[in-house]
């Protein structure tokens, strides 16, 4: 075994090695392993193929990568191959072709491109009984019996073969079958004791000629199993005016069939792709007639069709209309006698349009349906199960709401609203406002029409919309401040949308782009227009999406509907509720709404608010157009009581204002934390003082640090962080404006960049600065508290803090006899960009000394460290080619995160 594997290596071995210097030396290597040695090498455990390698002096690896380049001796190749192109990948072809753009092309001519090598007759498949012998094929000859004999003989010029011992047999014009049954004949009389079985070994190559509309005419060398089609593709097929349906094969002068690429790759009829022969003629004609389809079919293209051919086949052609497709008015566009467009309509539902003949030039268009859902009754909102459901005549809402749980937990239970179109040619819309749990329990019976939008809300309001839905609390003030700076700018002359661009384009510089896009895409979410007009898919997904969207979302494209739908003369039908009502914001009112039915639509009262007062304003126009204002009040107390007088009908437009109870006061909570006796949240009543509750909590300890007390105010916190965002804005603003001047090189927009971003994203802290010794000694003004105020009395610290543009801000121990220089060199000195002239020194209580740079290394007592100090080394502005808002953001930044450093010491 060991030593058949050492010679099968040397045949495999003398073979790669000749045909690797064959490149060097000009020789033409014939010899190579065949696929059976290959395989019996490969099954040799790995030890012997490297043992034989090594043994051999040759390199495994090189070897193996040879041997997978080796071809089996079985596989065989046909003459067709030489006229490939190389680059005939179908699966790239047809990828790269669905790339291309959508406009109507003749059909039937990019398979050529596609698919020329997939239409190639392949060598090794059986050969048909009826094939007919000729000139140049080779017939295997095995006898068997007396004695075992095999001959490869292959017949002659004159269609003759010699069998040895025998006279020449002529096979020439024999079938295949014919055939071998002729040489078993004449075998079994004239060799007693002997029989054969006769087998075709390689085919001969028919010469043909491909010509007329064709991309490459010539004469072409082809294996004698190819058919028209073969040759057709080979040729790559009719040119942009040959025809795919009238080619002819001539043999000898004479047409003997017509062939039709339609049939064929449509149908699959075969009939007519015959067999060539040596010297026959395939010729393509030019295109006759053609006709285009486009619209709702399966394969919109250019047809070419034949002179009696109906609008029925045309369409086969086509793979039929799509699901979309209307068949009751196809567009027939054709020429006139005048040779000027005419355009017929056709039912394909009436049998008779199957007779509809076709002429050349004719466009035939169909359309698309109308996916309209006829009669239905959607659900959406804050439902269970939002979707289209089936009207019919008679229907209520009551036979859909049957229980609560047919809402979501969490669901208004007080609030919903139908909206239903109403006309046919100029359609408006109305709403209807009804009470779920009054349709749950049959107090009120709501007769619904068909089509109409029933709206249900949640009562959670949008901090719980935006934590249900993984979004930050963030993302809620962003759309906040959006809607609050478009009502800011909405005057009664003004413009919304220019209005709505200007809140955007503010709201982009604050937040950036991104965010200010991901807002302005909020606000543009429009699931009623899908409803109302999309198809049946769009719609049933906008049905689905409104299960997730705020009370904002769901009434904002109602809004736009509505002040797009008014007439000409009346007032819109939206109300706005401003204060103390759960979701102050602007509703949509029928012309039966009372102030309950706005109240109640806006989430129903807060606690603060007052029930005997609230004011309606209405705006009138006299007959001379003048404007005015009038104003009502009303006790919601008595409305809510059934007083009619005090249920004020609304009008379009009104604002009804709930005022807070008098002398209403949140409970007031602040914090003491650090060194105080008891820690922890207080709450206060109104105008307690800062003394009062530390005298509440026990006093301070022993251990309090009283020059580094550190109070925050959350009224404070917020103004700081807008003052942030403002500064973030303005200098975003010059920045762009001294993108458009020639200085901008010197600016480093990235820095820049940085720097707004950072400003945006700053909390803010909300320190109040406060000497808590003198105060609680008297000796300066007690501090009215403010709900949310925090003091922190940390312990006694013997540290200074060294921030800013140093090499390393670090903190270091207190030292009595270093002044600001030693610290600042104990950091590792000054940056680059450091601006050493205007180093600051924050005390442990907040205060912020500016030593005189003439006394810095003297006796100016602004200059002297103490304990719980931070020095801080600003940036120089100098090389942003002096923005002139950089330098005070720049303090704006160091001073918030500096609040924000010692806040974090503290704890």
């Amino acid at each position: 075994m060991f030593n058949g594997s050492k010679n099968i290596l040397l045949i495999v071995f003398c073979t790669v090695l000749v045909s690797l210097t064959s490149f060097s030396i000009g020789a033409q290597i014939s010899t190579t392993p065949s696929a059976a040695q290959i395989e019996q090498f490969k099954k040799l455990p790995k030890s012997q193929q490297t043992a034989l390698a090594k043994q051999f002096g040759f390199d495994l690896s090189l070897l193996n990568s040879n041997m997978s380049g080796v071809k089996s001796s079985e596989e065989t190749t046909t003459p067709e191959t030489q006229y490939l192109n190389g680059n005939n990948n179908p699966l790239r072809q047809v990828e790269k072709t669905a790339e291309e753009d959508k406009e109507l092309k003749p059909f039937g001519y990019e398979m050529f491109e596609q698919m020329q090598d997939a239409f190639l007759p392949q060598g090794n498949i059986p050969v048909p009984s009826d094939y007919i012998i000729g000139s140049g094929d080779s017939i295997n000859i095995s006898l068997f019996g007396k004695e075992s004999q095999e001959h490869l003989l292959t017949v002659n010029n004159e269609g003759k073969i010699t069998i040895p011992g025998l006279e020449p047999i002529s096979v020439a014009g024999l079938s295949y079958s014919e055939v071998k049954q002729y040489i078993a004949n004449i075998i079994s009389t004239k060799m007693i004791g002997m029989k054969s079985v006769v087998s075709i070994g390689e085919l001969r190559s028919v010469q043909v000629y491909v010509l007329g509309d064709v991309k490459k005419p010539g004469a072409y060398l082809l294996s004698s199993l190819s058919t028209i089609s073969n040759a057709l593709f080979i040729s790559g097929g009719p040119n942009e005016v040959g025809s795919l349906r009238n080619i002819q094969l001539k043999r000898s002068g004479k047409t003997l069939a017509h062939f039709d690429l339609y049939e064929f790759m449509l149908k699959g009829n075969v009939t007519t792709d015959q067999r060539i022969q040596q010297g026959d003629v395939i010729f393509v004609a030019p295109i006759a007639n053609q006709v285009t389809v486009m619209g709702e079919v399966r394969r919109p293209a250019i047809y070419e069709v034949k002179s009696n051919e109906t609008l029925a086949q045309l369409l086969e052609f086509a793979g039929g209309l799509t699901p979309q497709g209307y068949a009751k008015s196809v567009q027939l566009s054709t020429f006139d006698s005048q040779q000027l467009r005419k355009i017929n309509t056709i039912d394909l539902t009436n049998s008779n349009s199957k007779t509809q003949l076709i002429h050349n030039g004719d466009i035939v268009k169909v359309h698309k349906n109308i996916e309209r859902i006829g009669e239905a009754v959607n659900l959406a909102g804050y439902v269970s199960r939002p979707g289209a459901q089936s009207w019919q005549e008679g229907m209520r809402l009551n036979d859909i709401l049957t229980n609560p749980a047919d809402l979501l937990i969490g669901a208004d239970f007080d609030y919903g609203i139908i909206v239903r179109s109403v006309g046919n040619f100029y359609q408006t819309f109305n709403i209807k406002q009804f009470s779920p749990i009054n349709v749950i329990q049959g107090k009120d019976v709501i007769p619904l029409h068909k089509n109409d939008l029933v709206l249900f809300f949640n009562s959670l309001g949008k901090e719980h919309y935006y934590k249900e839905q993984g979004l930050m609390i963030d993302d809620l003030e962003k759309e906040v401040k959006l809607e609050e700076r478009i009502n800011q700018l909405n005057t009664p002359q003004g413009v919304k949308n220019q209005n709505y661009r200007v809140a955007l384009e503010e709201l982009s510089a604050i937040y950036g782009d991104e965010e200010a896009l991901k807002a302005e895409e909020s606000q543009k979410t429009n699931y009623l227009y899908k409803i109302l007009f999309g198809n049946l898919v769009e719609k049933h997904q906008a049905l689905i999406s409104t299960q997730q969207m705020s009370r904002h979302q769901l009434l904002y494209p109602i809004k736009q509907l509505l002040e797009q739908k008014v007439t000409p003369g009346a007032k819109v039908k939206l109300v706005e509720v401003r204060g103390e009502v759960r979701f102050p914001g602007i509703y949509p009112i029928n012309g039966k709404s009372t102030v309950t039915d706005a109240v109640i639509a806006a989430g129903g009262l807060k606690e603060s608010a007052s029930l005997y007062r609230t004011e309606i304003s209405r705006i009138t126009t006299d007959v001379d157009e003048t404007v005015s204002t009038q104003h009502m009040s009303a006790s919601l107390s008595a409305a809510l009581s059934g007083v009619e007088s005090e249920n004020i009908k609304l009008e379009g437009r009104d604002v009804i204002n709930v005022f807070k109870q008098a002398n209403w006061n949140e409970e007031l909570k602040i914090t003491l934390e650090g060194e105080v006796r008891y820690p922890g949240e207080y709450t206060v009543k109104e105008n307690e003082t800062l003394t009062q509750v530390i005298e509440r909590a026990g006093g301070l300890t022993e251990f309090a640090s009283l020059d580094a007390a550190f109070f925050t105010r959350e009224s404070l916190r917020k103004l700081e962080k807008q003052q942030a965002q403002d500064m973030a804005r303005m200098l975003n603003k010059e920045l762009a404006l001294k993108s458009m001047s020639s200085s901008v090189s010197n600016v480093n927009v990235n820095d820049v960049n940085k720097l707004v971003t950072a400003l945006s994203e700053t909390p803010g802290i909300g320190r109040l600065i406060i000497d808590l010794e003198d105060i609680i000694a008297g000796n300066r003004d007690d501090i009215k508290l403010e709900s949310g105020d925090k003091l922190i009395v940390p312990s006694y610290r013997n540290e200074v803090n060294v921030i800013g543009e140093v090499q390393v801000a670090t903190s270091h121990m207190y030292n009595p006899e270093w002044t600001a220089k030693k610290y600042i060199n104990s950091s590792g000195g000054y940056r680059a960009q450091a601006d050493d002239d205007r180093v600051y020194i924050i005390r442990a209580n907040g205060l912020v000394d500016i030593p005189d740079l003439d006394k810095w290394f003297g006796t100016d007592k602004r200059a002297s460290i103490h304990p719980g100090d931070t020095v801080v080394v600003p940036l120089d502005a100098s090389y942003t080619d002096r923005l002139t808002l950089w330098e005070k953001a720049t303090s704006i930044f160091y001073q918030l995160t500096v609040g924000l450093a010692a806040l974090s010491s503290f704890r």
